[in-house]
């Protein structure tokens, strides 16, 4: 009797542990099958007479761009993490109006991967029209996101700018994801008008994916012609002759998937030649070798209307650095110091409903025991989604700046953030602006376009150094836009905005603002950024 019960006991044994390795088998990519869908679908609601010229005018993404972006191939183990993350991937290259990565178990150990996608419209002809703050911009743009189904972005555009008598401005700049399909992205960019003239060249090798080894870059900039001085007083503003030369290179290294860290260095070169001695810049005529020590974690939700009618993935997580190293002369005034400086950021859903977002950065220049260009950035934003369709979104940002013997300037008009007052009418060395906007997204769709609505309020001030910003002067806007969102589009050039503004310094309303892209988003991004020094950018044309 105990014999037969013995063996009983193997035998049930035996099944558990059969069934137990059965579960655990994983699960082998046996077949990949990709579904590029045109712009317009026959089957889909969008569908219309037109639909089939605009497919015929387009070309449909080429295969290898959506292969070259998968982290899996046949035969390895299903990953979830890594076919969401291929999702994610292709979705934010921005040429799909839908991404779906799935798969389907075939066998007890097998399943097939469903890539399928569709098609946003590429090509992009537009008149260029936008008003606020007493200028206005009237031209012509042509831009394909997506040439010959490549994922190349090649764009032009000429535009009249009444803004400081500027008159035409052309632009021409072309952006290849992969060059020649390596890791490699290539952008150049040529902009001119009569006062300026800028052209730049960047070749990086990015991080990629949560799992890419590490990463570099090149890029050089040559800019000259004059920039302009905001004194407040004068009626056209001063030019300021100048002909700035740079090159920059970074290359870093990266360890860990979800929490990774990273090592990196970057080197500096510039020459700059101002005419007028008092609009010489902190760093003009410097080199600098700076190390980071960063990290970054990272997770992600799918959400709609925060910004606009399409699919977006939020970003939950945290970034950091820690930056030191040396800038030196390279004569003609330029400064030798060390540099220290310091980043953080911080994205959570605290309920299911409010996100928040915060950063803090802040940087400085040691030399003679004495500091130089000391600098401090904060910024914060967030949303409440009320119900599925109306939501407060809200941000602030600061820029203030100690110790800065070098000329300065931050501008605060309708572009950067407070609606209904004049352009490059109020500047200043330190900077505030605070908007907060009730966004309602009621759902009514017409073919390939939505409609949003908005109610806001902004609040902003700038103040010289030596002034604290209780003794800044705060200026107040309040009023309500409209929002139509193309929704065969993705990207700032996918909301067209209007905005009426009431100025509560003059109490009148200041007309319409009329231009492109939400004034800000909803939500944050955490990304890799290599070291620099903080708070050289500025307002100048």
């Amino acid at each position: 009797m105990m014999r037969i019960v013995g063996v009983l006991v193997i035998f049930f044994s035996s099944m558990v542990c059969s069934a137990l390795e059965a579960d655990s088998v994983p699960l082998i990519v046996r077949s990949i099958t990709i579904d590029r869908r045109d712009i317009f679908d026959a089957d889909s609601s969008d569908w219309f007479f037109a639909a089939s010229i605009f497919n015929a005018l387009h070309t449909t993404t080429k295969q290898h761009v959506l292969e070259d972006e998968f982290l899996f191939e046949e035969g390895d183990d299903i990953d979830v993490t890594l076919l969401l993350e291929t999702e994610r991937i292709l979705r934010r290259i921005g040429i799909f109006a839908n991404v779906s990565v799935r798969y389907t178990q075939v066998h007890p150990d097998s399943a097939d991967v469903f890539v399928s996608t569709q098609d946003r419209l590429s090509l992009r002809p537009a008149i260029l029209f936008g008003t606020g703050g007493g200028i206005t911009n009237l031209g012509a743009k042509l831009e394909d996101v997506n040439l010959f189904g490549t994922a190349t972005q090649a764009m032009v555009y000429g535009l009249h700018r009444t803004e400081n008598d500027i008159g035409w401005e052309g632009m021409a700049q072309i952006t290849q994801r992969r060059l020649f399909r390596t890791e490699v992205n290539l952008r150049a960019t040529l902009k001119a008008n009569r006062f300026r003239t800028d052209q730049t060249l960047e070749l990086v090798k990015p991080y990629r994916t949560m799992a890419t080894p590490w990463a570099c870059g090149i890029s050089a900039s040559n800019g000259f012609g004059g920039d302009f001085f905001y004194d407040g007083l004068a009626i056209q503003p001063a030019i300021l002759p100048f002909h700035d030369r740079e090159i920059v290179g970074w290359i870093s290294q990266a360890s860990g998937v979800r929490d990774r860290l990273f090592t990196s260095a970057s080197v500096r070169l510039s020459d700059v030649d101002r005419a007028v001695p008092a609009s010489r810049q902190a760093f003009d005529n410097t080199g600098h070798f700076l190390v980071a020590f960063s990290s970054i974690s990272q997770t992600f939700r799918r959400s709609q209307f925060l910004n606009g009618y399409e699919t977006e993935d939020v970003q939950e997580g945290a970034w950091g650095s820690a930056i030191i190293g040396r800038v030196f002369s390279l004569g003609r005034g330029g400064q030798t110091m060390w540099y220290l400086g310091a980043q953080a950021e911080q994205s959570r859903y605290v309920t299911s409903d409010v996100y928040l977002f915060g950063h803090v950065g802040a940087g400085t220049g040691f030399a003679t025991n004495r500091a130089l260009y000391t600098y401090l950035e904060v910024s914060g934003l967030g949303h409440w989604r009320m119900t599925d369709n109306l939501l407060v979104a809200a941000r602030i940002n600061s820029q203030t700046a100690w110790n800065w013997t070098a000329f300065r300037q931050l501008v605060l008009d309708f572009e950067s953030g407070l609606r209904g007052y004049t352009a490059n009418g109020l500047s200043g060395d330190n900077r505030i602006v605070t908007n907060a906007e009730l966004r309602w997204f009621p759902g009514w769709k017409a073919w390939v376009g939505g409609f949003s609505a908005v109610a806001f309020y902004d609040v902003g001030a700038v103040w010289n150094q030596g002034i604290g910003v209780q003794s800044a002067r705060f200026h107040n806007a309040v009023g309500l836009g409209l929002r139509f969102h193309n929704l065969k589009a993705s990207g700032p050039d996918a909301v067209f905005r209007f905005d009426f503004a009431y100025n509560m310094d003059t109490r009148s309303f200041s007309g319409v603002i009329f231009t492109v892209s939400q004034l800000f988003s909803a939500f944050g991004s955490h990304q890799y950024q290599p070291p620099d020094v903080l708070g050289s950018d500025l307002d100048l044309q």
